[in-house]
């Protein structure tokens, strides 16, 4: 500090302080009440403060601050450097000044760039939050899930308006048709949503009439305990071909009903359980009775078998129901029986069937006249001739054989 001051400023001996600019001399004031030292100090920090000033604009520049903030500190500094009251290198710092202004042509030009690369950017989001919207609203309203996209035009609201404050200003004509568009979309979007909730409530008020009938209709029925369950079933099935109400309001119908379904049901597995217990002796003589017969499967006489299988099934039949626990197993038994007969029969009628033997007899006779054709022609033969007679022979005998 004291070397500038020494080299730029002066004090004479009146007390006046003068700045060398250049070649020549500039009186800046004057500091009458102290020593020469304290004079030059005084109008040195003077300097100090222009050059801190020069270099926070200096620093501006290289970190890319906006031109037009830059250029007003450049014009402060100007007016502040035409004559100012401070001891130092006035000039350089003048000339400092000036290269800042050469520097922002250029600095203007990359920023203009990048601020039409930011706008460019701000119109493709918020181009994207608008068809994010249309979209939405192009949708079937019946087909919407309207819980999620009341959530999504909430949100997309809200970043439509964050980007707007927060985001870097856009030409008013290409932001307000944007805009326009996003209220369009939105609009229709809650006046679809409106409608769709108003027929919602109607179809509910309907569903809820509908169902309450049927309600009473089954609870109606609970007192007829399982002979009222066919009846319950029509109720059930006119119940899913009915409107369904709001979701909480459904619950509850189906709720009565369903308790209604359930004391009927339960009144048919009480019943079921009864009959079980007065069936179960039926089950044990069936199945004493199978044993009893069992030896059906061992037949192979076709009569002998059917005759048994009919005296089975009568008695069979006259023992009455057994317990559904046991159906499957006694049923499973009864086919076996049932299925042997039925292969003896198929056997029998398969080697008696009248066409099949006719050919079989027509085949035989052919084969039996070609056999004596044959003999008479081998007794007359001799060699070679004979012995291919004599194999033609032998060949339908066996065949013969096989018909026979």
């Amino acid at each position: 500090m004291a070397t500038s001051a020494d080299a730029f400023g002066r004090v004479d001996d009146d007390g006046t302080v003068s700045v060398r600019e250049g070649e020549s001399w500039r009186a800046v004031g004057s500091f009458p009440d102290g020593s020469a030292e304290e004079a030059l100090s005084y109008f040195a920090r003077k300097f100090e403060d222009l050059e801190a000033t020069v270099s926070l604009a200096e620093q501006r520049v290289k970190a890319g601050a906006p031109v037009r903030d830059i250029i007003k500190q450049l014009d402060r500094l100007d007016k502040d450097l035409v004559e100012p009251a401070a001891v130092g290198d006035i000039v350089s710092l003048r000339e400092r000044v000036g290269a800042l202004r050469d520097k922002l042509p250029a600095l203007e030009a990359e920023q203009d760039e990048a601020s039409q690369t930011a706008i460019a950017e701000a119109l493709a989001h918020r181009e994207k939050i608008v068809a994010d919207m249309e979209a939405i609203a192009a949708q079937d309203p019946s087909k919407i899930r309207w819980k999620q996209a009341t959530t999504t035009m909430t949100q997309l609201f809200e970043a439509w308006q964050a980007h707007q404050q927060t985001g870097p200003r856009v030409p008013k004509k290409a932001a307000d048709e944007l805009w326009a568009r996003f209220r369009s979309a939105r609009n229709a979007l809650e006046k679809a949503r409106r409608a769709y909730f108003q027929d919602l409530d109607k179809t509910s008020k309907e569903a809820k009439t509908i169902k309450k009938d049927l309600i009473t209709a089954a609870e109606a029925l609970v007192e007829k305990g399982a002979a009222g369950i066919p009846t319950y079933r029509n109720l059930l099935a006119k119940w899913k071909e009915a409107p369904r109400a709001s979701k909480s309001v459904e619950d509850g119908l189906w709720a009565q009903f369903k308790k209604a379904g359930d004391a009927l049901y339960g009144a048919k597995a009480e019943e079921d359980k009864r009959d079980d217990e007065i069936n179960a002796v039926n089950a044990e003589s069936k199945r004493a009775l199978l044993a009893e017969f069992a030896d059906i499967v061992t037949l192979t006489d076709r009569d002998q078998a059917s005759q048994r299988l009919r005296t089975f099934h009568t008695r069979f039949q006259a023992l009455g129901p057994v317990p559904k626990k046991d159906l499957r197993a006694i049923d499973d038994q009864v086919k076996k029986l049932d299925a042997h007969v039925k292969s003896l029969e198929q056997e029998f009628w398969t080697k008696n069937d009248p066409e099949k033997k006719a050919r079989s007899e027509s085949m035989t006779g052919q084969l039996t006249a070609a056999i004596s054709e044959l003999e008479s022609k081998i007794q007359a033969s001799s060699g070679a001739e004979k012995a291919d007679l004599e194999s033609e022979l032998a060949t339908k005998k066996a065949w013969l054989a096989v018909l026979n």
